[in-house]
């Protein structure tokens, strides 16, 4: 196993430590509950300055939030499972391990760092409260492979393989040698630690005292950490990403029948925050779209969900393609009809998924819908952007894409650029307002839309009602997500179908921020009713 390979292994054996201890407090909080406190938080002091990822869990099982998690995550099929696993893993041991192994020794809080190793692989430090260290290692003892001992500045070093543990005040420090060593100077005020970073003391300010868990990520974190492990991290971090990112916070506070996250951001000086609008597009996104986002221009919110969606910074997908529009543009009308295009989509944008078809046949339809000033000017740049548009998606071989035009009735007239390979893109001026859509159904849904979302209690139902000024708001139909993707092969997954009983219990989610000049805060809500 070559260096690189043993490091993520160890990164990944401290997640599931701190995952195990986290199911631990929700075993053992079962009945306990009872205070609103906020969680204990001396464990960043042992990570260092410029830590690069931090997620901090609470296990405390007299608090409230444990309880309401607990209560949350036992609606879920799967989770005793999970837990059991879980607490088996993290003593190592082939027998089953039951709460008796566990609380007796077990703090109030566990927490993961992620640091800069100075190499191309973080390093981990999981630090773990402790009530009884003796226990605590004969727990560890008990499950583990052979160890070696040794001591540094007067404390013990129990090292298991490729792990190193010691004990701090009431603090369990578990992960590579080096990282446990500068985690011991930490606590003799040797060395700047996480609390002592200002990043991190600006985003985690003022967190919910009811928060179950937080988390914590730097800009360096983000980028070189989670947006490269693509998927839902990747896409997550992407989102996340803005300019002028120093570090962001997340705080997880468990609710009656949902979970509210809270992000904030810590932009740098100077740096202005996405420009806030009044929602106004929502009475024309249908009140049964799949999904709705909405924002002021296509700005980094919906521009990273686009690049994210398409690939990334790669060569290929949406980056691609705009930049050779750009060039087009430029080439043909010396930049004034790509100024013109953008110009058209500076006010509110509203992007929403909607349900085309029925039955087998369904299918999803994306819609961007845009305030227009002038109908009639609008017209005339989206007809001279028809020919550039046209050469840009020609492929040699296989013919050249071509434009036509069709009737939907009440005066709309699209008009739909057919690429060869059946691939089709549509626009027209519905009521004053421009809708670009991959099908003429999301046209005729948005046009009979009749109050939409803005009428509807869907909004209520996410704590979304009338929304004020905001730098983004969106909405996602889980259940039926979850539906078109059966529809669609997603029930042949064998992963899925094992998960698909427990995902459905989530009904919804959704996001407001907000922010200005230097900060950003989003609250996103899942719906478990």
């Amino acid at each position: 196993m070559t260096q690189a390979a043993r490091r993520r292994t160890v990164v990944v054996a401290a997640a599931a430590v701190v995952l195990a201890l986290a199911t631990a407090a929700f075993v053992l909080a079962v009945g306990r509950g009872g205070s609103d406190a906020a969680p204990a938080g001396d464990a960043a002091r042992f990570a260092p300055r410029g830590t690069l990822v931090w997620l901090h869990v609470s296990t405390d099982g007299d608090r409230e939030a444990v309880s309401r998690a607990d209560a949350l995550l036992g609606r879920f099929d799967s989770w005793a499972a999970l837990r059991d696993g879980l607490l088996q893993r993290l003593s190592g041991r082939e027998e089953p391990v039951s709460e008796d192994d566990v609380s007796p020794w077990l703090g109030d809080e566990a927490a993961l760092a992620l640091v800069d190793t100075g190499g191309q692989t973080a390093g981990s430090l999981v630090v773990v409260g402790v009530e009884d260290d003796t226990k605590a290692r004969e727990f560890l003892d008990e499950g583990s492979a052979k160890k070696s001992q040794s001591t540094y500045n007067g404390t013990r070093i129990d090292t298991y393989g490729a792990v190193s543990v010691a004990i701090s005040d009431k603090h369990l420090l578990i992960g590579q040698n080096a990282t446990v060593r500068a985690a011991l100077d930490r606590a003799r005020g040797q060395g700047s630690g996480l609390t002592d970073d200002p990043v991190y003391r600006r985003v985690t300010r003022d967190l919910p005292d009811d928060r179950v868990a937080d988390a914590y990520v730097s800009r360096d974190g983000l980028r070189r950490v989670l947006m490269p492990q693509g998927g839902v991290v990747g896409t997550l971090a992407a989102l996340l990403d803005q300019p002028g990112l120093q570090g962001a916070s997340a705080a997880l506070v468990p609710e009656e029948g949902r979970v509210r996250l809270r992000v904030r951001s810590a932009l740098a000086p100077g740096t202005k925050a996405a420009p806030s609008f009044t929602p106004k597009l929502l009475d024309a996104v249908p009140e049964d779209a799949v999904a709705y986002l909405g924002s002021r221009g296509i700005g980094d919110t919906l521009g990273n969900l686009l690049l994210s969606a398409a690939g990334g910074t790669q060569s290929g997908g949406v980056a691609a393609v705009l930049g050779r529009l750009r060039t087009e543009l430029s080439k043909e009308t010396g930049g004034a009809l790509q100024r013109d295009l953008l110009s058209l989509l500076d006010g509110e944008v509203a992007v929403t998924a909607l349900k085309a078809g029925s039955g087998g046949g369904a299918a999803t339809q994306l819609a961007l819908i845009a305030e227009v000033r002038d109908a009639t000017r609008t017209g005339g740049v989206l007809r001279r952007l028809q020919e550039p548009l046209a050469k840009l998606l020609t492929v040699e071989g296989e013919g050249a894409p071509t434009w036509s035009t069709q009737d939907l009735g009440d005066r709309i007239t699209a008009s739909t650029l057919t690429i060869p390979n059946g691939a089709r893109l549509s626009y027209a001026i519905v009521g004053g307002r421009l809708v670009v859509a991959t099908g003429t159904d999301a046209i005729r849904a948005v046009a009979s839309a009749d109050g939409g979302l803005a009428e509807s209690d869907r909004l209520d139902e996410m704590g979304e009602s009338r929304p004020g000024e905001v730098t983004s708001l969106g909405l996602l139909d889980f259940s039926q997500l979850l539906e078109l993707g059966e529809q669609t092969g997603l029930s042949e997954s064998r992963a899925y179908l094992a998960a698909r009983d427990d995902l459905r219990k989530i009904r919804a989610v959704g996001v407001r921020s907000h922010g200005d000049e230097g900060e950003t805060t989003a609250e996103i809500l899942l719906s478990i009713p």
